[in-house]
């Protein structure tokens, strides 16, 4: 994605549209944005343009080895040059309400988000040591509920999921794994080598390299794409597989609120969740 080059709207492949009520999309004014718009950047801002974090109050950027957010969080963080140059996508964010919480590294290294006083730049401050586990994903949902993946050795098989209540739970365990009163609350284990780890307002969903989908959490506006057995209609503890995309491959997810969509491997997009009335579509 790429910035404007001087007056040029031409330049601009980043577009926005919704909530702006903290400068999150359009940096001079905080009316809501009600068409499809350049996403407005600092004229600092000339080269490629990713963005890391959309949230409901900031958006984080990322541009070479920059990171750099607008709207009600203040943010900038610098990343390692070795991870922009392998050509892929540099951390996995995570957040809520607030803004940015913290960024997971390709190569398992995770950084949390200082806190700052009001109108103050926060930065970012690694916490991996030696103790920590090795984790390959990390999403937040709304309920504060945290989910992680452990990495898996090259010809590993089975995928370790790991559950916490909070944020501040789990970066106790992350810190010293040893103690038992950090242990995760929940761990799932499934065949397969995980892809994409996803949350929504209160729900997980989990990609395999296979192309399958699992889901769980809450089950209300059928955010989990499937029946939930068993378990009357508000919860599903673990894992299930989103059976309605059985027979497809899978290329990724994308989810938030109660909406959730997947794109198969041969362009077809499948949505389910409160917006649809019948499941998937």
């Amino acid at each position: 994605m790429t910035a404007p080059q001087e007056d040029s709207l031409e330049r601009y492949t980043i577009l926005c549209a919704g909530l702006n009520a903290h400068s999150q999309l359009q940096r001079d004014t905080t009316g809501d944005v009600r068409r499809f718009t350049p996403v407005e950047l600092s004229s600092d801002c000339r080269k490629e343009v990713d963005i890391l974090f959309p949230g409901w109050s900031n958006t984080v950027f990322q541009s070479g080895t920059r990171i750099w957010s607008q709207g009600f969080q203040k943010l900038e963080a610098t990343i390692s040059q070795a991870a922009v140059e392998n050509g892929r996508q540099p951390y996995t964010a995570f957040g809520n309400h607030d803004g940015l919480l913290g960024l997971l590294s390709p190569s398992g290294d995770l950084s949390i988000a200082a806190p700052a006083q009001e109108s103050a730049t926060s930065t970012l401050q690694p916490v991996t040591t030696d103790a920590s586990p090795a984790i390959s994903h990390i999403a937040l949902a709304g309920t504060d509920r945290i989910a992680v993946t452990f990495r898996q050795a090259p010809n590993g098989r089975l995928c370790h999921v790991a559950e916490f209540t909070n944020l501040g739970k789990f970066l106790a365990w992350y810190r010293d794994p040893s103690d038992a009163e950090s242990y995760p609350d929940k761990h799932h284990m499934l065949a397969g080598r995980p892809k994409q780890l996803l949350a929504n307002m209160s729900s997980f969903l989990l990609l395999m390299e296979g192309g399958g989908v699992y889901s769980w959490g809450d089950a209300r506006y059928q955010s989990l794409g499937r029946a939930v057995v068993g378990e009357g209609t508000t919860a599903a503890d673990t894992p299930g597989v989103v059976g309605a995309l059985g027979g497809l491959r899978i290329a990724k997810l994308a989810t938030g609120g109660w909406l959730s969509a997947a794109l198969s491997e041969d362009h077809a997009l499948y949505l389910w969740g409160a917006a649809t009335r019948d499941g998937l579509s």
